[in-house]
């Protein structure tokens, strides 16, 4: 079990900060953080004017992992300024348990997660919670999400779209929960729980994606709705940084076999649950959708590793698209020239990486200056000189060079020269992998 640790409460007199009683607070929105003061500074004012709209008590929960900054200051000085806030600190960085941690520490009667570089839309946040309170069998209430240029206060568009304008999944229908999530593509990351369904959540899954496998467990207590009624901003460009990166964008592109292991949770745990032994029909049925599921995430991902100029990634996905679905290939938005990038990545990369290597020589080739710029554009570091075959190489040439030839037949007279013999690459050989 990954419970968290031993927070710190820095808050004792919590009745200093808001006279609401717990029983009383309908509304806990749960901020895990580290060393991210700045961000706070910029939600906080965000989430006290909206806030301020809601026709039902809240709190807000910060649970610090242990952050260097002025993380207590900020969230002090909001305090003392009226802001309902209760803020706990970790002994040391926990990563993994910082969210379990704000959720168990929350008091609301809904629990809702609002990272700390991210925003909300007030009333849509306001109407989900009035839907579940009007509804208290719900457990929880899933929604897309925006995703949010904050610098220039314009909208991207949803995450994704769901077909129907609200779904109730009971107990028993999980089977039908599962074609939903496949079907519309539906990611269930946004949500608001019921403060039960939070209590219930007690471990951060590492190779089952977490929030289908938050939603199994959630469900099998009681009813779930899946509601289009978009409450949360997922923050793209910020005026708080020029720069940033983004968990999210960061799991798309690599977390697509996690996904598939939450697919395989979910029917692990509707099968348990029923007592019930899967048959050959059934179990490719799920294979099938569960591949249609990946794809669909590998293509997300192959876009954006081709946006960030990393060949050899995309390289390595539009295998693992062909494999799942060799008829899709024709439709996949990748270079023609990907075989001639993947190689030139390759050969930039190991010349960056091998010890000492200071010069890429090449031979054979016609334009080698052409070349030498697309080893640039691939990645080839800086420091690494891309030149011809010296006519008299000195003994730092020969230790510090990689040579790369267009035809195997001139390796033998740069081997005579003294090169180092493993670092005499042929253009077959970096190509021999590359199998478009």
């Amino acid at each position: 079990m990954n419970a968290p640790l031993e927070p710190v409460v820095l808050d004792a007199d919590a009745a200093a900060v808001s006279p609401v009683a717990p029983a009383e607070i309908v509304l806990s929105i749960c901020i895990p953080t580290y060393n991210r003061a700045h961000f706070l500074e910029h939600l906080f004012p965000h989430l006290r004017e909206a806030c301020a709209t809601f026709d039902f008590t809240w709190e807000i929960v910060v649970s610090d992992n242990c952050s260097p900054d002025n993380t207590a200051e900020v969230v002090e000085r909001f305090r003392a300024e009226g802001m309902p806030i209760h803020y706990y600190r970790q002994n040391e960085n926990k990563p993994a348990s910082n969210i379990l941690s704000v959720y168990h520490r929350a008091r609301g009667k809904y629990v809702v997660y609002v990272a700390d570089d991210d925003l909300i839309i007030p009333e849509a946040l306001a109407d989900n919670v009035r839907f579940m309170m009007a509804n208290p069998e719900l457990r929880a209430c899933y929604t897309p999400w925006e995703v949010w240029d904050d610098l220039n206060k314009v909208s991207g568009g949803m995450f994704y779209q769901q077909s129907e304008k609200e779904m109730i999944f009971a107990p028993g229908q999980e089977l039908d929960l599962f074609g939903a999530l496949v079907k519309d593509h539906i990611f269930p990351e946004i949500v608001i729980y019921r403060a039960d369904a939070a209590r219930s959540i007690v471990t951060a899954p590492r190779f089952c994606y977490w929030a289908f496998s938050y939603l199994t467990g959630v469900i099998a207590d009681g009813p779930v709705a899946l509601r289009d009624v978009p409450f949360y901003r997922s923050v793209t460009l910020t005026p708080i940084v020029s720069n940033r990166g983004q968990a999210g964008i960061d799991g798309a592109m690599s977390d697509w076999d996690s996904y598939r292991g939450g697919l395989e949770y979910m029917i692990f745990g509707f099968l348990r649950r029923n007592k019930l032994v899967p048959g050959a029909d059934f179990r490719t049925m799920v294979r099938d959708l569960a591949d249609h599921f990946v794809s669909i995430r590998l293509k997300v991902a192959l876009r954006l590793w081709l946006a960030r100029k990393d060949y050899s990634r995309a390289y390595e996905i539009v295998v693992r698209l062909q494999h799942l679905d060799p008829s899709a290939f024709a439709d996949l938005q990748i270079p023609e020239n990907l075989a001639l990038l993947v190689m030139a990545q390759t050969v930039a990369r190991l010349a960056n990486g091998v010890a000492e290597v200071e010069r890429v020589v090449v031979a054979g080739v016609e334009d080698g200056q052409a070349l030498g710029g697309l080893f640039r554009d691939a990645g080839l570091e800086r420091r690494i000189l891309v030149v011809p075959p010296p006519k008299a190489p000195t003994e730092k040439n020969l230790r510090t060079s990689l040579v790369f030839i267009a035809d195997e037949s001139l390796r033998q007279q740069f081997v005579e020269q003294g090169y180092e013999p493993n670092l005499i690459m042929s253009e077959r050989e970096f190509g021999a992998s590359v199998l478009l």
